[in-house]
C-alpha cells in the first residue's frame, strides 16, 4: 500500500514537472513543425490568419540563433501566437525542398522569415538574424501594410515622400537587401534640397551614404562639417573619416582610370574630375586630403609626359611622408618612369630609391602586405645594362610571388580547392 502511495506521488509529480516544462516552452512561439503544407494552408483558411514561415537548415548558425534564443521568449509567443499560424521548415528535406523551390525567389538565404496568406501567396519577407523587438516591429508592418512588397509597390508608383523611402529602407533592412537599400537612397540624395541634410531625422537615415565626391550632397556636408559637429553632434572624426574614404576611392578610380586607357575623350572627362576634386582637396579640410591631392598632382604630371617632374614630385611626397602605405600607387608611378626615360642618372636614382624601400618591405611582419618592387628593380638593372643583377632581383620577385600565393591558399584553402 505504502509503495503504490509512493509510485502515485511519484507520477503526480512526474505529471506536473511535464506540464510545468511544456507551459515553459510555450511561452515563446508555438511552432508547427515540418507539417504537411496542405494542412497548414487549410488552418490558415479556417482561423483567417496569415502564416509565419521560419525556413532554416540544419547546418544555419543565425538559423539555430533564432531557435533557441529569440523565438522562445513571451514576448514572441505573446505577439507571434494569437496573430499567426506559425510554422518552420527545413528546406533541405519533406515538404521543406517542395516550399523552398515555391518561394525561393523569396527565399535570399537562411534563416528568411515570410508572411504568406491563406491562398499561399508571399506578403512579407524578412532574412537573417533578428532581436526579438525588430522581429516583432517587423511582421507588425508587415501586416498594417508596409510589408517589403506594399513599399515597393509605393516606391516604383513615384511615391518618393521622407516616410516613404524611410518605411521601405526599413523593411529592405529587415530583408537584408543592402544594395537596394544604397540604390533608393543614392536615388534619394539626388532629389533632396541641401537643407535638408541639416535635418537630424532626415540625416539619421541618408548620412552614412554621403560618399561620392562629385554629388551635391558630399559637397553640402563637405562645406558645412561644423554644423553637423556642433549642431547634428555628429561624430567629427568618423564623418571626415567617410568623407576621405569617398575622396580616396574617387582618385583611385582616376589613376586606374589614367593609367589603362589612352583614348583622349575619357582623358579629358578625368582631367575635369580632377579639377572639381582638387577644388576640394585644396582646401585641405580632412585629414587625408593632402594624400590625394599628392597622387592626384603625381598623376597629372604623368599624363602630360613630365617625366623628371613625376620624379621630383614623388620624391618631395615621399620626403614628407604623403605616400605611407601606397606601395601600389608609388610602384606604378615608378615603372612609368622606368618605360619613359632613358636617363641613366634618373634611373640610378630610382634604383636606389625601390632598393631601399624593398630593405624595409623586407623587414615586414606580414607577407601579404608586403609590397613586392623587385620586378620594377629588375627592369631598372635591365636598362643600366646590368644583367647578373637583373636575374637576381627576377629570383627575388619569384620567391616573394610564390611565398604570398602559399600564404593566400593557407589562409583561404577554398580558393585553392577552386582553382
Amino acid at each position: 500500500m505504502k509503495m503504490k502511495y509512493c509510485l502515485m506521488v511519484f507520477l503526480l509529480s512526474l505529471s506536473f514537472c511535464l506540464r510545468a516544462q511544456e507551459c515553459e516552452l510555450s511561452e515563446g512561439i508555438i511552432f508547427l513543425d515540418n507539417q504537411p503544407w496542405n494542412e497548414v494552408l487549410k488552418k490558415a483558411s479556417e482561423q483567417n490568419k496569415l502564416i509565419f514561415m521560419d525556413c532554416y537548415t540544419v547546418w544555419c548558425g543565425p538559423c539555430k540563433g533564432l531557435s533557441k534564443d529569440i523565438f522562445p521568449q513571451k514576448k514572441m509567443g505573446d505577439f507571434f501566437n494569437p496573430r499567426f499560424i506559425n510554422v518552420k521548415y527545413d528546406m533541405e528535406k519533406g515538404d521543406g525542398k517542395m516550399l523552398y523551390e515555391k518561394y525561393k525567389k523569396y527565399i535570399i538565404g537562411f534563416p528568411t522569415l515570410l508572411l504568406i496568406n491563406k491562398d499561399g501567396e508571399v506578403v512579407h519577407q524578412m532574412a537573417g538574424y533578428h532581436e526579438a523587438d525588430d522581429l516583432i516591429a517587423g511582421m507588425k508592418a508587415g501586416m498594417e501594410g508596409r510589408s517589403l512588397f506594399a513599399m515597393q509597390k509605393k516606391y516604383e508608383n513615384g511615391d518618393r515622400s521622407f516616410e516613404t523611402i524611410r518605411d521601405y529602407v526599413k523593411v529592405l533592412e529587415g530583408a537584408f537587401q543592402r544594395d537596394k537599400i544604397k540604390e533608393i537612397i543614392e536615388d534619394y540624395l539626388k532629389t533632396l534640397p541641401n537643407d535638408k541634410l541639416l535635418d537630424r531625422e532626415v540625416w539619421s537615415l541618408v548620412g552614412d551614404y554621403v560618399r561620392d565626391p562629385y554629388s551635391k550632397s558630399y559637397r553640402f556636408v563637405f562645406n558645412n562639417l561644423d554644423k553637423y559637429q556642433y549642431r547634428l553632434k555628429v561624430d567629427r572624426y568618423a564623418l571626415e573619416r567617410q568623407l576621405g574614404d569617398g575622396m580616396s576611392k574617387a582618385v583611385k578610380d582616376i589613376v586606374e582610370v589614367t593609367l589603362k586607357t589612352k583614348n583622349a575623350d575619357t582623358l579629358e572627362m578625368m582631367r575635369k574630375n580632377v579639377d572639381t576634386l582638387q577644388m576640394m582637396l585644396s582646401l585641405n579640410t580632412v585629414k587625408s586630403f593632402p594624400n590625394l591631392s599628392c597622387k592626384l598632382a603625381i598623376n597629372d604630371a604623368r599624363l602630360r609626359g613630365e617625366v623628371m617632374e613625376v620624379y621630383r614630385k614623388l620624391k618631395f611626397a615621399d620626403e614628407i611622408h604623403l605616400l605611407n602605405y601606397e606601395g601600389s600607387f608609388r610602384k606604378a608611378v615608378y615603372t612609368f618612369i622606368v618605360d619613359n626615360t632613358k636617363d641613366k642618372k634618373l634611373l640610378t636614382s630610382c634604383l636606389n630609391d625601390l632598393i631601399q624601400f624593398q630593405q624595409e618591405e623586407d623587414k615586414g611582419r606580414s607577407m601579404l602586405l608586403n609590397q613586392n618592387y623587385y620586378d620594377v628593380i629588375m627592369s631598372l638593372y635591365s636598362k643600366l645594362g646590368k644583367k647578373k643583377e637583373a636575374e637576381q632581383a627576377k629570383e627575388k620577385y619569384d620567391t616573394i610571388e610564390k611565398a604570398q600565393k602559399a600564404e593566400i591558399e593557407r589562409m583561404f584553402p577554398q580558393i585553392k580547392d577552386e582553382q
